[in-house]
Parts: structure tokens; sequence; C-alpha cells
């Protein structure tokens, strides 16, 4: 037989008719005698029972094609090998396979419970359904009118009450005080000019007189380089000696015409050098009167050094205010208490008591220090006083169904600061809110168990109220629940 053929064998091909039919192919355990009433089984638990007897016989069938795949290869390893070969298959001893099919449960014992659990399920999702989801979300929107009120009102840090009459309400004088020092640096740059020092010999070779010169008498060198004497000298009168002349000497200091390395010169001695007077020329005192220098000029430089400049000056003290003034208004924020406001007008001008510097315009230092010390007053008050105040004059003619509802917004103008006698006078405009009294339980007792068609008549005769919104939870409820509990009740916008 070939492979084909076997994978297309059916059940009916392995088993004749009449054991299909009756299922003698199967060994099941010897039946006893049933009672009667169980002999009667049901045509449905006899089709089950066939259904069952034939899904082991295609199980059987599997098993069969299973082991004749087995035998099949091991009769091709036989054939190779060329040893002799058993018949096997279906000519030789086949086991017999014993499948006992499964005993159907008997169901009859559920049926009862079954009757009995629908109505339960029922009547649980009936009562969590329409017993305890149930909810009603009534948004009432009352009836409002607007009040405008304007009125001069003062806030006066000297008084701890509101004074109707006079229209004053108590406010609190701050006074902040602040130190602020910076370093800053010099961006300005000077030149690091020095002049050249030095000590010259005045010679007096012309007479045996004194002679005055004055400071600032020039000196100069064969090479046109002046020096100038430091302050005002008396040059001694020579002397004679067997009628000669002998010449009279004094040491004075001298200072650069110029700043610079070009007057650092060495000394200047006769007879190749001496420093000549020129006041005195095309005079005969200026052959007789000259000088030498016996050590070398120094000192004279001239290079760039950090200066401070007047816009450093200006930029440091702008930027000091401005520090300052962030320190103060910080002070303010974390000072004065949240329930307190200071209105701009309030506050007064930053009042600088000192500011001052290291250094002035024009000096050569790299860096220099600000320091100023300022003061700010301001008058704060109580918002709460004075919507306090706009209540209680108000009151007298406001209607007695309406309250003051919704926090006004006040409007401030016509501000005028005295902080010295610490006072605010102002102008105060507002629209204040009265809103209709709504008794929240008069409205839920109305309303309880009433159907939605219900409800609008209900709220349409009711005075103060403008507009209600309904919503019904879950969708399918149309009436308000029988329980004040599942009934919620939000009056513009403040939840009951």
């Amino acid at each position: 037989m070939s492979d084909q053929q076997k994978n297309k064998r059916k059940v009916k091909d392995i088993f004749a008719p009449h054991e299909l039919k009756s299922g003698v192919f199967f060994e099941t355990p010897e039946i006893p005698q049933r009672e009667e009433e169980n002999e009667k089984e049901s045509e449905e638990g006899l089709i089950l029972e066939r259904e069952e007897k034939l899904i082991a016989a295609f199980q059987t069938e599997t098993i069969l094609q299973d082991r004749d795949r087995e035998e099949e290869v091991e009769l091709r390893k036989l054939k190779e090998s060329k040893e002799p070969i058993e018949p096997t298959g279906p000519t030789g001893p086949r086991e017999t396979i014993i499948i006992k099919p499964p005993r159907r449960k008997d169901k009859k014992h559920l049926k009862p419970f079954l009757f009995l659990a629908i109505p339960v399920a029922l009547a649980v999702l009936y009562y969590l359904g329409f017993v305890v989801l149930p909810r009603a979300d009534i948004e009432i929107i009352s009836r409002k009118i607007e009040v405008p009120f304007s009125k001069n009102i003062v806030v006066d840090s000297n008084i701890s009450s509101i004074d109707i009459n006079k229209a004053v309400i108590p406010g609190n004088l701050f006074v902040f005080n602040a130190t602020e020092t910076q370093e800053f640096k010099s961006t300005g740059l000077g030149k690091d000019e020095t002049k050249a020092k030095g000590v010259i010999t005045i010679y007096n070779n012309y007479s045996t007189s004194p002679q005055i010169l004055v400071a600032t008498t020039r000196f100069e060198t064969p090479d046109h380089k002046i020096f100038r004497l430091d302050s005002r000298v008396v040059v001694p009168g020579a002397t004679t000696e067997n009628g000669k002349l002998v010449p009279s000497t004094i040491d004075v200091k001298v200072t650069a015409d110029k700043p610079g390395p070009d007057y650092n010169i060495g000394p200047c001695q006769l007879p190749d050098c001496k420093f000549t007077i020129p006041g005195f020329q095309g005079m005969p005192e200026f052959n007789g009167f000259y000088g030498i220098s016996k050590n070398p000029m120094t000192g004279g430089s001239a290079g760039s050094v950090p200066m401070v400049s007047a816009e450093d000056i200006k930029k440091a003290e702008d930027t000091i205010l401005e520090k300052i003034m962030h320190s103060i208004n910080q002070d303010v924020e974390n000072k004065v208490p949240e329930e307190l406001i200071i209105l701009p007008g309030a506050k007064s001008g930053i009042k600088i008591s000192k500011i001052e510097s290291d250094a002035e315009i024009g000096d050569y230092i790299d860096k220099f220090t600000v320091s100023v010390e300022a003061e700010i007053k301001a008058l704060a008050f109580n918002k709460d006083h004075i919507i306090n105040f706009i209540e209680t004059i108000l009151s007298e003619d406001k209607d007695e169904n309406y309250d003051f509802c919704q926090e006004p917004q006040i409007k401030y103008s016509d501000l005028e600061a005295d902080f010295e006698k610490g006072s605010l006078k102002m102008t105060i405009n507002v629209n204040q809110t009265l809103c209709h009294q709504i008794d929240l339980e008069a409205v839920k007792n109305a309303i309880i168990g009433k159907r939605e068609e219900e409800l609008d008549e209900i709220f349409r005769n009711n005075p103060g109220i403008e507009e209600v919104k309904i919503k019904f939870w879950p969708f399918w409820i149309k009436k308000v629940p029988s329980s004040l509990e599942k009934i919620n009740v939000i009056v513009d916008a403040a939840v009951d």
C-alpha cells in the first residue's frame, strides 16, 4: 500500500458499518442495569454519546496511521541492510486498542439553580441601576443685580479701625532702608608718563655777587634737552685769589621739562658737556653761569595704565542704584504681609542718603568701589477693609432678598500720598454684585423624585433662579432620585 493510499484511509475503511453504528469496536465496561428513570435518557444525550464515540474512532485512526508510518520506516531500513523481513502491518498481529468513552455528566441538578440565579441577577442590576447609581447634578445660576459705587476715602496709618462716617480706613506705613557696596573695574586708559630727575651743580664764574635763580629756571644740555629747577635758589658769588676769579658752586634739584625715557641721560661734565641757562642767552652772564651733573638723570618713562573715567563713575552709580532698588523691592515682597496692598502711587521714590566712591575721575587705578545708602517709604492697606466699607454703606439700601456675592473688582484713582503724615487719599470705583438668595434645602425638597419634565415649572416659579442646568446619571435615569444625598445642587459654581 502506498503512502498516498494510506493517508486517504477513513474511519469507514477501517471499521465495518455495523461496528461504527453499534460501537462494537470499543471495549466498554459492563454497565449495570439502570433504574427505570435512567433508562429514559433524552435524545440529546444519545446524540452526544455517539459524537464522543466518533471522536474516539478518529483518534484511533490517527494512532494507527502513525504506527503504519513507523513500520514503513523500519522496513526501509531493513531493505537497505538486506536483512530478512518479518511481515508486519495489517496482516501481522496488532494490539487491540481499547478506548473508553467519557461518561456524560449529568447536568440536571444545575437547572434549578439557573432558574433561581437569573431573577436574582436581574434584581441586583435593577437595584444598582435605579437605586444605588442614580444621581442628579443641578447647577443653578442665581439672579443678580449690579450696584455702582464710588467714594473718596483716606488710608491712615495712625488709626486701627474703620471710620465709616469719615470714610477712613486703617493703613500701614513701611520704611525700607538698604545699603549696597560694589567693586567696579576702571575702563579708561591714561598715560603713565614720568619725568626724569637729577642733581645739577651750578657754577658762578661770572661775578663775586650772588645770583638769584627762580624756580623752573631752564638748564639746557648740548643736545637741547631742557631741565628745570625744582625751587628757587641763590647762587653764591665767586671769590678772587691772586687777582683771579675762583667760581663758586651749589647743588640743586632739577626735573626734565618733558616726560619719557629720552631724558634719562648720563653725567654731563666739563670739558665735553655742560648745562647752559637759555635765559642768559646774548648776555655776559650766559658764559659765566653753567652747570654740570656728576650722576645720570633717571626716572623718565611713558606708557598706558588703567584710569577711572567719567563714564566709569556714572555707570557704577547707575548699577549700584538699580541693585539697591531691587534689594528694597525684595524687602517689600518678603516683609509686607500678603493681605496688604501697596499701590504703585503709594510708594515714594528712592531717597539716596549717601553715595561715595574711593576714586575720582582721572585716578590711575585698576579697580574702585562705590557705596550707597537709600530709603523708600510705602503706604499699605488691607483690601478687606475696603470691601467692608463698601458693603456697610450699600447695606442701608440693599434689597433683603439679595446678598453680596463675588469679590468686587475695585479701581483706584487720584492717589495722593503724604509719607510724613502716613496717609493716602484716593478714589475707589466699583460695581458691587448682589445675588438673589436661594434656599438649597427647599430646592432639594421641591425636586426630589420629580421627573425631568416637571422640573422646568418648579425652577421657573422660583424668583431667585436665572438659569438651570440638569444632569442625570446614568443616562437612562429620567427623574430626580428619591434620596436627598443623591441630589447635588450647585449655585453660581459654589458646591453645596
